[in-house]
């Protein structure tokens, strides 16, 4: 995929044309959903767009009328690091247009030591929209102060069961000694059917002790618990028990 032919299209005049260029260069650039990587070369990439403007004609686009060509844009300022891509998705966090705001608020992930940024993830995490809770709950994962781990505590008991999924993947960067503590007194919370990801979260980081009290919690005869909550329970202890017998 050609650097050169998408930064002409970032130049055009046309929207069609504008917004198929948009396209590429998430497609070349953005992360991988699975892993959350970029493509090995794309410092390489990304300075071979830089030299033909590009950023320039993004931060023109992330202004648009059109929401598709905001959206796209600020998808793609989330590889550029510099000052004046983080004032734009700061801008763009608060778009009334819901796709464009998931956007910028999960390209704040880039900028960990923005206390800006910070200050928009916590306020998105309480987002009226479940995919901007789910961006902001993702990009937190990197932020590592207090308030960060407060906020992900929050929405690892979000209503929607991809915001919760997403709170859980991200505390795994978050000190393991901290959030332990935090994670074993959510199992009295009064909406234990939303502890899917607490229990998954435990299994992933639990000590031995953790395994024997989850095994008692999911146990056949424990009906103080519904049935699914007595699942993840099982299911986290066995794999903190396999974990500490390798």
């Amino acid at each position: 995929m050609s650097t050169r032919s998408i930064a002409r299209g970032l130049r055009s005049d046309n929207p069609a044309v504008i917004v198929r260029a948009l396209r590429r260069l998430a497609r070349l650039m953005g992360a991988n959903a699975e892993d959350n990587k970029r493509r090995d070369n794309w410092q390489e990439l990304r300075d071979e767009l830089a030299a033909d403007d590009a950023e320039q004609m993004l931060l023109k686009h992330a202004d648009s009328e059109d929401p598709t060509t905001r959206e796209l844009a600020v998808d793609g300022l989330a590889v550029w690091l510099g000052d004046a891509a983080l004032v734009k998705l700061l801008k763009r966090a608060g778009d009334p247009i819901v796709e464009v705001r998931a956007s910028a608020v999960g390209g704040l992930e880039s900028w960990p030591d923005s206390e800006e940024a910070l200050d928009i993830l916590i306020a998105s995490a309480d987002d009226g929209e479940w995919n901007v809770r789910w961006r902001a709950a993702r990009a937190l994962g990197q932020f590592r102060e207090e308030e960060a781990e407060d906020a992900l505590f929050g929405a690892l008991l979000d209503p929607d069961s991809n915001v919760r999924c997403a709170a859980g993947d991200a505390l795994l960067h978050h000190d393991k000694a901290a959030i332990l503590p935090r994670l074993r007194h959510l199992f009295d919370h009064p909406t234990a059917h939303m502890l899917d990801s607490a229990l998954d979260l435990i299994g992933e980081i639990g000590g031995v002790d953790d395994a024997k009290f989850l095994a008692k919690v999911g146990g056949w005869t424990n009906l103080s618990q519904p049935p699914q909550v007595r699942r993840w329970a099982r299911d986290a202890s066995k794999r903190i028990k396999e974990r500490h017998r390798g």
